[in-house]
């Protein structure tokens, strides 16, 4: 079975159905992530499949729940799931937010090569990005606790945003330790084939006004 097919039936599983020709483009993406890994450290994964079936797969759980036109993915590193929210949605614009060089160079190869025209790469740290328009979604996976989280991205936030994030088990300590901030949180179980726990907290920046300083203020 190919890495599309194998895609293929991982979107139905979810209930999805991609447009015509994602599913190729997600293979090739994949198969990009193997053959830059060894110069950026990119992924544990060997194969083009084994990182489809783990990595492109939690980011295609996550699609539903992202809203635009504009999403930018902090700490992207080897682009999930920034890539793939592109490649679904080509009329979102996706910044993808990479503080190291090689991995930067990497993610500026696969918006080359796959003609990926709605993604901009940014070659910076988080809590340096300052965009002229402010996101809709702030998705992030494995960039740290929820606290630093809402910290780095002070910002970024808006009424109209909300923060995305990629969590295994149910962060339960962690959301207590926000405080009243911890009232903007809403926790997802979500149902991810290969995965036996994967949880999404989407906290809404409009209810952390008064909870902590909006706009970097």
């Amino acid at each position: 079975m190919s890495v599309s097919e194998a895609l293929a039936a991982v979107a139905a599983a979810l209930d999805q159905t991609p447009p015509a020709g994602t599913l190729e483009q997600l293979a090739a993406y994949a198969d990009l992530v193997v053959r830059w890994n060894r110069h950026a450290n990119l992924t544990g994964a060997q194969t083009a499949a084994e990182f489809a079936g783990k990595f492109i797969v939690d980011a295609l759980a996550v699609a539903p729940h992202v809203k635009g036109p504009l999403v930018a993915d902090l700490g992207s590193g080897n682009g999930v799931p920034g890539v793939v929210l592109a490649i679904l949605q080509p009329t979102h614009q996706v910044f993808l937010i990479e503080a190291r060089a090689r991995r930067a160079r990497f993610l500026e190869q696969v918006r080359i090569e796959l003609g990926l025209a709605n993604i901009v790469v940014v070659h910076d740290r988080i809590e340096n990005w300052r965009p002229e328009i402010l996101p809709d979604t702030v998705v992030c996976q494995a960039v740290g606790s929820l606290d630093f989280l809402l910290e780095a991205t002070a910002a970024l936030h808006s009424d109209r945003c909300q923060l995305l994030a990629l969590k295994g088990r149910a962060p339960a300590t962690e959301i207590a330790a926000l405080g009243a901030a911890a009232a903007a949180c809403q926790v997802l179980r979500l149902a991810v084939p290969g995965w036996q726990e994967r949880h999404l907290v989407v906290i809404d920046c409009g209810k952390l006004r008064g909870v902590i300083p909006v706009g970097g203020a």
